[in-house]
Formats: C-alpha cells, structure tokens, sequence
C-alpha cells in the first residue's frame, strides 16, 4: 500500500498503532490494494478473531487483535455501505459470515471457541 493508503484518508484517522496493526492484518492475508473490497476487510477481521479463538484469548496480547478485528469489521461495513446495493445486502452477509465463522468445516476453530478463554 501506498502513503496516503485508503486507511491514511479515513476520517478520523484511526490511532498510529492500530493503523499498523491493520495494514500488517491486511499484508498477512496479501491484501495490498489501495481500496480493499469489503469482503477482503471482513475476512480479515474474520482471520483475526479465528486467531485469537485458538490462541490464549484471555491474554493481554489478545486486545490489539480483537481492537483491530473490530475496526475492520467498521471499515467493511463502511465500504459495503458505499456499494450500489447499500449497507443492508452487506451488513446481513457480515453478521451471517462472522456468526459462522469457522462452520464450513472448520473444526478447529469451533473446537478452539469451544474451549475458548474468551
């Protein structure tokens, strides 16, 4: 991503850390275009929460992961907002995605949510 990326034009910007923190999420999944799609952000905060399920969620380290899943999961429904169908075709796949998150076959995850800390 370029300076000004898409992030650096948001308005309020978000805070120096969590900016990092998205762009490294966002570079980890090798999303480098200057306007990510909607999808790519919520896969990504998708991505993030599957991480810190399997992971010792209760720990402090666990804050900047789940800070920066919740403001993908924001910047998603922002852009999904922007799209010609609207926020309501978006905003349904959204809570539809993250609700399911790790369900098509990922047992995993739904072991790790299960056993969860969280």
């Amino acid at each position: 991503m370029t300076e000004p990326d898409w992030l650096s034009r948001r308005t309020p910007p978000p805070p120096d850390e969590l900016a990092t923190a998205i762009r490294e999420a966002l570079r980890a999944r090798d999303i480098t275009t200057d306007a990510p799609s909607s999808m790519e952000l919520l896969e990504t905060a998708q991505s993030l929460l599957q991480k810190v399920l399997e992971t010792e969620c209760a720990a402090r380290e666990a804050a900047l992961d789940l800070l920066t899943a919740d403001a993908l999961v924001t910047y998603a429904l922002e852009v999904g907002n922007e799209a010609p169908n609207g926020l309501g075709d978006f905003s349904a796949r959204a809570l539809t995605t993250l609700a399911n998150a790790g369900a098509e076959g990922d047992k995993t995850f739904l072991d790790a949510a299960r056993g969860s800390k969280c």
